[in-house]
Parts: structure tokens; sequence; C-alpha cells
């Protein structure tokens, strides 16, 4: 059975709400995360918390794609001027 088909029945679903609870009660120090994730009102934080901030960082907005290629291809561009090529353009 795929997961996907699992998590359609009662126990899939109940399993997933157990593995949900479980992420609310687990607990990381503050001293053992980055700066970024850590949270300064209390000296933990929760591993749903660390998920929920990983998929938020690792989400990336149209507009900051565009830009993330568009610094790309120009950096590709600029190397090849420099050494004295021809401007090979590159697909979308």
């Amino acid at each position: 059975m795929k997961k996907s088909e699992f998590l359609k029945t009662e126990g899939g679903r109940l399993f997933a709400k157990m593995e949900a609870e479980v992420k609310r009660c687990l607990m990381v120090p503050n001293d053992l995360l980055p700066e970024s994730f850590q949270d300064h009102r209390t000296d933990s934080v929760s591993l749903a918390t660390l998920e929920k901030k990983c998929e938020a960082r690792d989400l990336l907005s149209d507009h900051e794609y565009e830009k993330r290629e568009k610094a790309k291809r120009v950096e590709m561009y600029s190397k090849q001027i420099a050494a004295g090529r021809e401007i090979m353009y590159l697909p979308r």
C-alpha cells in the first residue's frame, strides 16, 4: 500500500494525528539551534515549530525565483564577456 493510500484510511489519519502531536511535544533547546530558529521567549522550540520555519524558509516566491535566476544568468554572461567569448544565451 502506498503512503498516500494509507493516509486515506482511518489508521493512516490516526497515525498522522499522532505524528503531529509528537512533534508538538518534542522540544529542542535554543543553544542547539541557529539564531534564526531560536525562540527567545522560552528556552526551547518544539519540533513542529521548527518544521514550519524550515518549510517557510524553503519556499521561494515567483519574484525571488526569477530574481535568483536573473542574477545567475548575469554572472554567467559577464564571465563569458570577460573571457572574450561571444555570449551564449541559455534557454529558460
